[in-house]
């Protein structure tokens, strides 16, 4: 696998958090990627996985909440 087709959740666009949060590595928030998104996943600034694309993160209230209350918002 190459570098390229791997990332951090905090620099991708997938990534969607709280309007107010600010990125970081502990920052919580839902992954937002469309074939990931039936399993609701709550991931950190720090995680990361194959389906990365670089961008900004999405933002929508409740993407932190355990388990995740928003809808995706791209």
């Amino acid at each position: 696998m190459s570098n390229e087709s791997w990332g951090e959740c905090k620099d991708c666009k997938w990534w969607q958090i709280e309007p107010e949060a600010t990125i970081q590595n502990q920052s919580m928030g839902l992954c937002i990627e469309e074939e990931l998104q039936p399993f609701r996943l709550r991931v950190s600034g720090n995680s990361g996985c194959t389906s990365f694309m670089k961008g900004a993160p999405a933002r929508a209230k409740g993407s932190s909440a355990a388990p995740p209350t928003a809808q995706p918002t791209r």
